[in-house]
């Protein structure tokens, strides 16, 4: 039976398919596409042009901008990242989940937890929206600075990544009063909001929501499996974070922690028509209204984003037929690993001690466990009592020393995040974020100083009807390029037999268009998105 569609689901605030690495993809096409590998005409181009289409969310940005970052086989270029949206609310809120990334005032480690607490939460922490105020305040003064054309002061690495150039000012300060609402004197009841929705959805089966919720997950979404893996598996995404968000909207808990407050980045408003009377041939009439509120998805989960695809295999292996990891882990690595990338310019490893640590949670489990730990025991010295005592002794007397090097050593840390912060800002000068709104067809689509730009082009689920002929994507496309489109795969509203018709029906506009069916063996994740080329 067909599932039934959130008719109050009015925008997506993040994608049903994992970021996508465009720059190794376009370097991984085969040459039988072109009479050249794209590898030689991006290395002949000064410049390298990327277009998103409905990505939803930065996934595709924060990806392409730390690829840009170590990439070495193409250097001195400048990158090009066009975000096509069709609300503000989620152009602002892709400006916000990369100024998070990007700000260098913050450890890594807690730049992480702020991005996914931001990216997939309804309710977030006190302290988290104290620091949403601080960044909604800047990036205001940079979006308002675009209009007044100055630059915001003290100048960052945001204010030379973005460009809203190509908006209008009434689209400006529509993202600009996006960013003021981010202020906690709008207060906004998010839990309210979400029981709200989840009782329109289910109706007569709220009280029975936990088995509606048992059936999509394990009927639906476990079978589907996880991206680029045997569906028999299962998913990767964890039955008890996809219940407790579809129940309170909280996908990551990442401590002990209260998330009562609400999250306005995932507020939007709505417009739409009365039903006060209908017309002769039986049509709703009425007057235009807008609501703003929350109009996001309830029913497909954010895990989808960071938490299903990782280009570590550790973080996918699988014990007693069910993954070691669940898709909260692989998030927190992926978005760790995007950030150590951007900071230091090298591919991320990760560390040693944090396997060793988990390993020592997890406790022996093999023989050559056992073995290590006896090694690293006999290896280490045991302190004598008298020893110990002495130390603790002599404790007092070296507090002012202790002082000194504790002085040092923030210092030093401080020191390293400029000069980390300082070599962010020269990899990220070569990369430039534009961001639109509005008709794209009359902006980009139509317009010829654009033809033949992009070397790759992604679009997301729900404009799939853009890549028709009549829309003429195909024509700013250059010789070469990669199309990628997001399947309905994911989408628990659809039964198997939908998503198989949906991918058809993508197919065939995509080669009535022009473009040519590409294997899916290119891409880490093959099942999420659908990959076409156009001939050159």
């Amino acid at each position: 039976m067909a599932k039934v569609f959130d008719e109050d689901n009015v925008h997506n605030f993040w994608g049903l398919s994992p970021s996508i690495d465009v720059l190794a993809l376009l370097q991984s096409l085969p040459v039988s596409v072109s009479q050249h590998s794209m590898l030689e005409r991006l290395a002949e181009a000064d410049a390298i042009h990327l277009l998103q289409v409905g990505a939803y969310d930065c996934r595709h940005s924060a990806q392409a901008l730390a690829s840009m970052c170590k990439l070495t086989t193409l250097p001195n270029r400048t990158l090009h990242i066009w975000v096509y949206e069709e609300a503000p609310e989620i152009l602002a809120r892709h400006m916000l989940l990369l100024s998070v990334l990007l700000d260098n005032t913050l450890p890594v480690r807690q730049r992480t937890e702020l991005f996914i607490e931001l990216h997939g939460n309804a309710c977030i922490q006190a302290t988290t929206t104290q620091y949403l105020e601080k960044q909604g305040r800047m990036l205001e003064t940079v979006t308002l600075g675009s209009c007044a054309g100055t630059v915001a002061a003290p100048a960052s690495v945001i204010t030379n990544l973005f460009d809203l150039s190509l908006m209008r000012f009434q689209q400006r300060d529509d993202v600009a009063e996006t960013f003021r609402k981010y202020n906690r004197k709008a207060p906004y009841d998010m839990q309210k909001a979400w029981d709200a929705r989840i009782r329109k959805f289910y109706g007569s089966r709220y009280d029975y929501k936990r088995n509606a919720i048992d059936w999509d997950y394990h009927m639906r979404l476990a079978q589907q499996g996880t991206p680029g893996l045997d569906p028999s598996v299962g998913s990767i995404i964890h039955f008890y974070h996809f219940r407790r968000w579809r129940e309170c909207g909280v996908a990551y808990e990442l401590r002990d922690c209260k998330y009562t407050q609400a999250n306005p980045t995932l507020l939007s408003t709505a417009f739409g028509t009365r039903k006060e009377y209908k017309d002769r041939l039986g049509n709703d009439k009425g007057r235009s209204v807008s609501a703003w509120g929350f109009w996001g998805d309830i029913l497909n989960s954010p895990y989808h984003s960071f938490g299903t695809s990782c280009s570590e295999p550790s973080f996918l292996k699988i014990s007693n037929k069910q993954f070691v990891h669940t898709a909260v882990s692989v998030a927190e690595y992926n978005v760790t690993a995007m950030i150590e990338e951007m900071r230091t310019g090298e591919a991320y490893e990760l560390p040693k001690e944090g396997m060793a640590r988990s390993k020592l949670a997890a406790g022996p489990t093999t023989l050559e466990d056992l073995e290590e730990m006896a090694r690293d025991a006999n290896g280490q010295s045991a302190t004598r009592p008298d020893e110990a005592i002495s130390s603790s002794q002599s404790g007092s007397g070296q507090s002012a020393t202790d002082r000194q090097q504790a002085e040092a050593s923030t210092s030093q840390a401080s020191a390293q995040s400029d000069a980390s912060g300082a070599a962010m800002t020269d990899r990220c000068k070569h990369v430039k974020i534009h961001f639109l709104t509005g008709d794209i067809k009359k902006l980009l689509l139509s317009r010829s100083k654009y033809a033949g730009m992009f070397s790759a082009i992604t679009v997301g689920h729900r404009h799939v009807h853009l890549i028709d002929k009549e829309h003429e994507l195909q024509k700013v496309a250059a010789p070469g390029a990669v199309l990628a489109v997001e399947t309905a795969k994911y989408m628990l509203q659809l039964t198997t037999q939908q998503v198989e018709l949906f991918a058809e029906a993508v197919a065939g506009k995509a080669i009535n268009a022009g473009w040519q069916s590409l294997s899916k063996d290119v891409l880490l994740e093959p099942d999420a998105n659908q990959l076409f080329a156009m001939p050159g």
